[in-house]
């Protein structure tokens, strides 16, 4: 059965990048009738926070991103970790290191000047049993070191094929830290051994991970998973996805009015070869299919997002859409309105048609450049107060009349004087549903400015 595992670091929003990776975990798991797991990397004591952490949960259950295990939690797992250690040093796979962070600082900057990647040069691989004991009693902290056997690690991609890396490439990492806590590609690789997760769907910014996974994996005596490094969202200048711009936060989205169904579609074609664009997230788990993907990266895109939100949000029933709006206008009202939405902040903005008798700044400046404004604004003010049912067809009747030319900029001037914006569905169909209150309150407030 397949497998799958979405792990975050509850050091920060989630945000559109890593939204994708469990997007497309979530996906390949529901057309594979397989499991998806929630786990929560939280060993970096100094950067968690249990506010990111509320936020991340909350911005997965707003997408309807469902885990079928989980969430599990490395900081409770910590004994597991340690274990796992201990088994690795009696088996000969991993030792107890004693350098500094003098000596280690040192000969980090010895690898850059000699401008090579800076790797540990195994001083304490060879350290007696007698020696350690010493050290140990002096109280030396410690870390735990894998014991690289310095081969070379090829492995074949989902997405990117046949990747090769050097002998030399893997030093001995840290297994456990002197802090007792593990490190990211020790943690993450007993979970997924202990897990059984069979396939591993991350951005390729992992690859340089996969070696020193694939030779851990190999020293416990266990099969790797299956690696698809997916390519990585871009700013449009090309720089990776940054998490400073808060409107790639999931969180930010959704305050902007942005509906999951837009995201997860977006998210989840982009990159891709499909056949069509446009998907439910039921349709789009029936398509899915995790090998095609292109390799190149791709820019995130925030007019397209637009574009996917607004024809989910055509889609949408009144009444749903209405709820999800926190609307409780006719539904009549909704159906007028939302073929002119890009989002659900724009539909509540355009609720002020059947509420506020204010134009809009936009609107009043307008008004002002147009020569027949007043003129327009005195023959709707009149055919109010005498009762008329009024159309968009009789009042450029009585424009016509009284010699108003009906040009683009009279038209417009109509369109502001009854719903107070410049923009909106046919006049004609919202007429039935605006107050005449506010017809001659928006009267008033162009002419008193």
């Amino acid at each position: 059965m397949v497998r799958v595992r979405f792990a975050p670091s509850p050091t920060g929003y989630l945000h559109a990048g890593n939204a994708r990776t469990a997007i497309l975990n979530y996906l390949f798991s529901k057309k594979e009738n397989g499991v998806f797991i929630l786990r929560i990397e939280d060993t970096d004591r100094e950067r968690s926070n249990p506010f990111f952490l509320e936020s991340i949960i909350e911005d997965l259950s707003w997408l309807k991103i469902r885990w079928d295990e989980g969430p599990y939690f490395q900081s409770e797992r910590l004994k597991i970790y340690e274990s796992y250690a201990e088994r690795m040093m009696r088996d000969g796979f991993a030792y107890r290191c004693f350098c500094s962070k003098e000596r280690l600082s040192e000969l980090r900057k010895r690898w850059i000047m000699s401008k090579e990647p800076p790797r540990y040069d195994g001083k304490c691989r060879n350290l007696t049993e007698s020696e350690i004991r010493r050290l140990e009693s002096a109280g030396e902290p410690y870390v735990v070191r894998f014991l690289s056997p310095q081969e070379s690690v090829s492995f074949e991609d989902g997405i990117f094929g046949e990747i090769n890396f050097p002998a030399t490439y893997v030093d001995d990492f840290i297994l456990i830290k002197a802090d007792k806590t593990p490190s990211y590609n020790f943690a993450a690789v007993i979970d997924d051994m202990l897990m059984d997760i069979t396939h591993v769907i991350r951005g390729r910014d992992h690859i340089s991970n996969t070696p020193k996974q694939i030779l851990l994996f190999k020293a416990l005596g266990r099969p790797h998973p299956i690696y698809f490094h997916h390519p990585l969202l871009l700013e449009k200048d090309r720089r990776p996805l940054s998490k400073r711009e808060g409107s790639r936060e999931i969180g930010k989205l959704r305050e902007m009015g942005i509906i999951p169904e837009a995201i997860i579609n977006y998210l989840g074609v982009l990159g891709r070869k499909v056949e069509r664009e446009l998907m439910s997230p039921d349709e789009l788990i029936d398509s899915f299919s995790i090998h095609s993907f292109s390799r190149s990266d791709e820019v995130f895109d925030f007019e397209k997002l637009l574009w996917f939100n607004k024809q989910h949000i055509r889609g949408l029933p009144a009444q749903e859409l209405g709820k999800r709006a926190g609307l409780s206008l006719d539904e009549r009202i909704i159906d007028l309105l939302k073929d002119n939405v890009e989002t659900l902040t724009d539909l509540r903005k355009m609720m002020a048609i059947f509420e506020n008798p204010e134009i809009e700044e936009e609107g009043i400046k307008f008004l002002k450049g147009v020569e027949d404004a007043k003129k327009i604004a005195g023959i709707i003010k009149e055919s109010v107060k005498n009762g008329e049912r009024l159309s968009l067809q009789s009042l450029k009747g009585k424009i016509k009349d009284e010699g108003i030319p009906l040009k683009k900029e009279n038209i417009m001037a109509i369109r502001i004087l009854l719903t107070g914006k410049m923009a909106g569905p046919p006049i004609d169909r919202l007429l039935d549903f605006i107050p005449v209150n506010l017809i001659l309150g928006r009267i008033e407030c162009f002419e008193r400015n």
